[in-house]
């Protein structure tokens, strides 16, 4: 075993798929040392040899200062809580957590605002959210086309085993404070039925260019599953009724998780509901604000006890595929999660046994993203049961890396993402803005752990898209409802961007790729929901970049002083060029001011350098094009 020996006594006799579980309890239950388990993550860490990339995870939970533990509550509260919501609140460029209430604690919402350099401070109280509530699944969305994301949260109400749900959608007022508008918008669903409401997600169901909500809930007269329209004036109309859903909606039991997006290509967004009790439902939007009913002959909502979901391209052919978590419990007939592969016309073949993605325990939230760099969609779902004692007990989360043939490996431990607490909810997010995608998951009845993606290796490459829509009201806001395809390396990647529910949770708005060895993106598409596309070519890789509604040809970036789409050395050198030299260097004096302060000084090499090697912050937030951002500077030849 190379210098360091060691001995493990062998794991028990098991099938593969059990393996990985095994550990986690020999682990958690002290049979491995703490020293012998850093032996055991060095020799199995995941190092790409051929591929050029290594792959791996650190807990940074205490040293980014973001903490939250939820404890025990009761009814539907009770073991269905635990998520929360990441979005960039405040238009820096850097994706905040909010995380709802526990009003058994009486801990009002947190909401935990990105500093920039990887740590977070709650900043909730500064903002309004001081109200103690039971709050649940929360959803992120520009509501009311403002520029400005807005929060809506499922609630049990206050701590009072009498009293009846009293949702939240809080208005960004965009001066860092919100406002709770529930009641006026008509979303506040205040019911007789005490604590209902789990998940929460948003799309334009109709294509009118505003963000319409459906909320879940349990089957209790179907009280707790309502779709509203959004009338364009901060109020919503119930359409339940009018638009077909209560065909199958009184049958679900525990609708925990939907879901609004795309599945067919004409842009209006079906329903997708993982429900319990084998109720969950997958519903055809018509095109004409009514949905059917295609469960049965899309031959999907196979799973005994549909509880987390998400979506994602996993077999690369620019159609979306369908992943549900369940319980995997083969004494009791329960076969576990299911992964639903698009064949067009809305019919699906499940292959979750043959993926190797079957058993994730007691599964909860899954997302979908490309963790690797690999341009393969990877999978990833935490899980636990109801008590930490239990069948599921110490449970560890999964981490289905894809190999790109139809199966998937398992790489957790593996990769240093050890997690065997209650897992309910979970989110991805670029937190540092280094352009792998880090991971928060939230847990019941334990503290929430924050993994940073260590991601490294010469063929690592990424490029990280950003929808702008605020030029068109008639486009829903941040691109949800759009499509993106990229090619680069001789492959053709597509992402939707939406806002889908994964278990009381919703990840950032980004169209994110990982494209292995490739330097340069030859082509970067984008298709509108009304049609129109916009296209632009030989995208440098390593960035994050905000393409607009309406606009072909290359996006500013902040700090891009010589206009070759990428941050780095050169930046600082044109610039200083340009101070002391007048050598015209600089393509657009606005992305020249890298520390927007509306000045050309000194201080915004300084600010390059230091954020080039490392040691300082990234410019703040991309921009379409000079003018059309808030710096006095004014546009060069060429702009």
């Amino acid at each position: 075993m190379s210098a360091i020996e060691t001995t493990i006594s062998p794991v028990p006799s098991l099938t593969n798929h059990r393996r990985a579980r095994a550990l986690s309890r020999w682990i958690s239950g002290g049979v491995i040392s703490g020293g012998v388990l850093i032996v055991v993550l060095c020799l199995v860490a995941i190092t790409g040899p051929l591929s050029g990339q290594t792959l791996s995870f650190s807990d940074q939970t205490t040293p980014a200062g973001i903490q939250n533990i939820w404890l025990p509550g009761f009814f539907n509260h009770f073991n269905y809580s635990g998520g929360g919501a990441c979005g960039d609140f405040n238009n820096d460029g850097f994706q905040d957590v909010f995380i709802p209430g526990d009003g058994m604690n009486g801990q009002p919402d947190r909401l935990f605002v990105n500093n920039g350099d990887g740590t977070f401070t709650n900043q909730a109280a500064s903002w309004g959210l001081t109200v103690s509530h039971m709050g649940k699944g929360p959803s992120v969305a520009d509501f009311n086309n403002d520029g400005w994301l807005d929060i809506f949260c499922t609630s049990a109400g206050p701590y009072n085993a009498q009293a009846p749900g009293h949702h939240k959608l809080y208005r960004n007022n965009g001066n860092n404070t919100f406002t709770n508008v529930a009641s006026a918008a008509g979303v506040s669903f205040t019911t007789t039925t005490t604590q209902d409401g789990f998940g929460s997600c948003w799309g334009d169901v109709d294509l009118d260019g505003d963000l319409d909500l459906f909320v879940s809930g349990t089957a209790n007269n179907n009280v707790g599953s309502i779709l509203f329209r959004n009338n364009g004036n901060e109020t919503f109309t119930n359409v339940t009724t009018a638009s077909g859903l209560m065909v199958g909606l009184p049958f679900t039991m525990h609708g925990f998780t939907p879901r609004l997006v795309d599945m067919d290509g004409d842009f209006y967004p079906e329903l997708l509901l993982a429900s319990d009790f084998g109720t969950s439902r997958y519903y055809r939007n018509n095109a004409n604000g009514t949905f059917t009913d295609v469960s049965a002959s899309s031959q999907t909502a196979q799973e005994e006890n549909g509880m987390g979901q998400t979506v994602g391209d996993f077999n690369g052919d620019g159609l979306l595929d369908w992943y549900v978590t369940s319980i995997y419990q083969p004494t009791i007939n329960w076969t576990g999660n299911k992964l639903y592969i698009n064949q067009g016309n809305h019919l699906y073949q499940e292959i979750s046994v043959a993926a190797g993605v079957y058993d994730g325990g007691y599964g909860w939230g899954a997302v979908a993203v490309d963790f690797d760099h690999d341009g393969q969609v990877d999978i990833l779902e935490t899980n636990g049961g109801s008590n930490s004692t239990g069948t599921f007990g110490n449970e560890q989360s999964y981490l289905w890396l894809n190999n790109g043939n139809g199966t998937f490996t398992e790489s957790a431990f593996a990769t240093g993402l050890i997690h065997t607490i209650q897992g309910r909810g979970l989110v991805n997010l670029d937190i540092d803005n280094d352009g792998d995608q880090d991971v928060i998951v939230f847990a019941y009845n334990g503290p929430l752990v924050m993994f940073r993606n260590d991601l490294s290796g010469p063929n690592a490459h990424y490029l990280r898209v950003f929808l702008d829509t605020q030029s068109n009201v008639a486009v829903p806001p941040n691109g949800f409802g759009a499509k993106v395809r990229i090619t680069a390396g001789g492959q053709q990647q597509f992402w939707f961007v939406h806002g889908g529910d994964n278990f009381l949770s919703k990840s950032e708005f980004s169209a994110h790729f990982g494209i292995g060895s490739a330097t340069v993106v030859d082509e970067v598409l984008v298709m509108w929901p009304d049609g129109t596309t916009s296209t632009q070519t030989a995208v440098a890789a390593d960035q994050t970049m905000t393409i607009t509604y309406g606009i072909s040809g290359p996006s500013f970036q902040r700090g891009d002083v010589n206009g070759d789409t990428m941050l780095d050395i050169g930046d600082s050198i044109a610039l200083l060029a340009e101070l002391f030299q007048g050598a015209g260097a600089v393509t657009c004096q606005s992305a020249a001011d890298a520390n927007s302060d509306g000045v050309l000084d000194i201080s915004d090499p300084i600010f390059l350098l230091s954020y080039t090697f490392s040691m300082g912050t990234a410019p703040a937030a991309p921009f379409p094009d000079c003018g059309a951002e808030p710096s006095p500077l004014p546009c060069a030849t060429g702009c």
